[in-house]
């Protein structure tokens, strides 16, 4: 269920007098955050409306991020297309999204955020956010239309690679070891060398 969804629910099942939550749209988000009401909060990010605080980084979360996206970035680059690699970079994904993925594959554009339209490839790297990342991450991507999203996991040292979203979930998933080859569900010819990882 999307935000706007989400408060529509909430409207119809309200008794009078009831307290109605309200979720942040990504305009209200940024206006907070340029007011610096988030400097002592450490890095945000907004979920279907709601602001989480991102785990602070360790270094396991530290190298792998770097790793992937090396990886990643040096796929893209062979292959000579209007791909790039960011890391990590806001993404508006709809009104009330704005999550902040280890990192994304996107079409060049001049925009502050990469744009929901924009986006090849979603990745989170988990070390203490796995179920975070496989469930409600993977909803909201699966729901806006991410084609691939990828979870590179730092404990059992594997990415699982999901691919064509319908609805709040992608029908294919697949895992890979850190160390082999994975190749792009959705962009053809585009293999990542992930033996940094390994």
């Amino acid at each position: 269920m999307g935000a706007e969804q989400a408060i529509r629910a909430a409207d119809a099942s309200v008794e009078d007098g009831d307290p109605v939550r309200h979720l942040i749209t990504v305009d209200e988000f940024l206006i907070l955050d340029e007011a610096g009401a988030f400097e002592n909060v450490g890095r945000v990010q907004l979920i279907d409306g709601e602001i989480f605080v991102m785990n602070a980084v360790h270094r396991p979360h530290a190298k792998a991020q770097l790793r992937i996206l090396v990886a990643v970035d040096e796929a893209v680059r062979a292959l000579d297309t209007n791909l790039t690699a960011y890391a990590p970079v806001s993404t508006h994904l709809d009104d009330h999204s704005l999550p902040e993925p280890d990192v994304v594959v996107a079409t060049v554009e001049d925009d502050r955020f990469v744009s929901r339209d924009s986006v090849r490839l979603a990745v989170e790297v988990s070390s203490s956010s796995l179920q975070f990342d496989l469930g409600r991450k993977a909803r909201l991507y699966a729901r806006t239309g991410v084609p691939e999203y990828w979870v590179v996991d730092v404990v059992a040292r594997k990415i699982i690679r999901m691919a064509g979203p319908e609805n709040e979930t992608y029908a294919q998933r697949d895992e890979f070891a850190w160390g082999a080859p994975v190749p792009f569900a959705t962009i053809p010819d585009l293999l990542v060398d992930t033996t940094a990882l390994a």
